[in-house]
């Protein structure tokens, strides 16, 4: 809950914490962390890419999770230190070349270009997190556990891997077996392997079971009492809710309704011993469903999530997520740190350089909402205001986000109307930050493409007219 009162205090966290000066003035990010490998089968003593920010230019020139990066700037990184690895990020001022595998490329070379601004300049990209509560729909940072268990055998070197396939059906399940093949192909398409039945690196077997509980009660007075469980849907790149049991929580017996367990192992038939089908992975995942949840329905939203885990598994007895969504309207003006409302910076090419905004202009007002706040009114409104909205949302909604606060929750479809109202009080709430979501109904209800910016100016009003981008972005790291 701190970080959405305390905009006075505030701290943006940019590649791995650290921001690459190249004078007293600009400030360099690149917008990933890594970490040594001590993974035996992925990147063994190599940096592996294990976080990437929403938005930054490491995103934007292709860079993934998971990627191992083989050189920076045609140093091999192969047995160096992070330290040592770090200390060549900087060695160009606005690019950096890296070296990469995974599962597509052998060897790619990609070209980073450096996010250089005023030391001083919080993006629209790192202030749509702070400002979530407008739209908790379109910013979200969220975790959650599925109890999936997993065996790797150190033996493989996954990198080797680039295709797979599946053994034949029997008859009985074949159509549902197709089904659940169509998930594998689309989750290890999207990671860069490649379905192939003719010549596979590794083949992929399922087991499943799906039962009712005989111990149900119908009846039970506990039913219904223990908190949702969201897990979030590839497909859409949001978070759902699903009928199942939290694994970390205590469960009656009574109150389990149906148990699942799912079950897929990769066999090697190439790279450790040729011909022979040699186990190289094994996951499995068993769950309690508090109502009937279809095999199959289930599948499409935690396939794709289990195989998120592989080749670089983390935790071998439990699967975390964390999720980071978010969605909003992109001007490209950088404010200061310091007030929130003086342009420090313009991206070149943004829609506010297109309009004739320029670093020095002082923000007066946005989309006939008054920019009058200081940095204590600013977070005084936005307290009042998160505070006082809590009865316009929609309370089967509530979640718990990653930084604990558990009344999160969406707006309520019936109170659209009430909560476009409660936005745009800014003399209460200081909500002119709005303009960051206002592409959703209960924010603006004419949706406008174009956001009007006033701006101060040496002393004179200048109007401008800037037609914003609507950014999204979704990342879900596993371990």
């Amino acid at each position: 809950m701190k970080r959405i009162i305390s905009l006075v205090f505030l701290v943006i966290s940019i590649f791995t914490g650290r921001l690459f000066a190249q004078n007293s003035d600009i400030t360099c990010s690149l917008g990933f962390k890594f970490e040594i490998s001590d993974n035996k089968s992925w990147g063994y003593k190599e940096p592996v890419i294990v976080d990437i920010t929403p938005g930054s230019p490491a995103e934007k020139a292709g860079l993934k999770l998971n990627d191992i990066i083989l050189s920076v700037s045609h140093n091999s990184t192969y047995l160096k230190s992070y330290q040592t690895i770090m200390s060549w990020f900087g060695q160009h001022p606005k690019t950096m070349t890296l070296a990469i595998r995974n599962f597509e490329h052998a060897f790619k070379e990609i070209t980073i270009e450096k996010d250089c601004r005023h030391v001083n300049a919080i993006s629209e990209a790192q202030l749509a997190p702070v400002f979530a509560f407008y739209s908790l729909e379109d910013v979200q940072d969220r975790r959650f556990l599925i109890p999936v268990k997993t065996t790797v055998n150190e033996k493989a070197l996954f990198h080797n891997y680039r295709t797979f396939a599946f053994p034949s059906s029997d008859e009985s399940t074949r159509q549902l077996d197709e089904r659940i093949n169509a998930i594998f192909i689309r989750a290890l398409s999207e990671a860069g392997l490649r379905y192939d039945p003719d010549d596979p690196d590794f083949v992929i077997q399922t087991y499943y079971n799906y039962e009712n509980n005989s111990m149900y009660k119908a009846g039970s007075p506990t039913f219904g009492s223990y908190q949702p469980v969201w897990r979030f849907d590839t497909r859409s790149g949001r978070m759902v809710k699903l009928p199942l049991y939290e694994p970390s929580e205590a469960v009656r017996v009574d109150d389990v309704a149906f148990n699942l367990e799912f079950g897929y192992r990769f066999y090697d038939r190439k790279f450790i011993e040729a011909g022979e089908m040699m186990l190289i992975w094994e996951s499995e995942v068993q769950e309690r469903l508090s109502s009937h949840y279809d095999l199959v329905d289930y599948l499409e939203i935690n396939l794709p999530l289990l195989l998120k885990k592989f080749p670089n598994s983390g935790n071998k007895s439990l699967g975390t997520y964390h999720v980071n969504y978010q969605k909003y309207n992109y001007t490209g003006i950088g404010y200061n740190m310091n007030d929130l409302k003086t342009v420090v910076s313009v991206d070149p090419g943004s829609p506010a350089a297109r309009a004739g905004i320029l670093p020095g202009d002082v923000v007066i007002n946005i989309q006939g909402q008054d920019f009058d706040h200081t940095s204590q009114s600013l977070t005084e409104g936005y307290r009042r205001f998160i505070a006082e909205t809590m009865n316009l949302r929609d309370k089967n909604s509530r979640y718990t986000d990653s930084n604990g606060f558990k009344e999160c929750m969406f707006w309520d479809m019936a109170q659209y109307n009430a909560v476009s109202t409660a936005i745009t009080n800014n003399r209460r709430y200081k909500s002119a930050f709005f303009y960051l979501f206002n592409f959703n109904q209960y924010i603006d209800w004419s949706t406008p493409v174009s956001i009007n910016i006033i701006v101060l100016r040496n002393g004179k009003e200048m109007n401008f007219v800037v037609m914003p981008q609507i950014t999204t972005s979704s990342h879900i790291l596993a371990y």
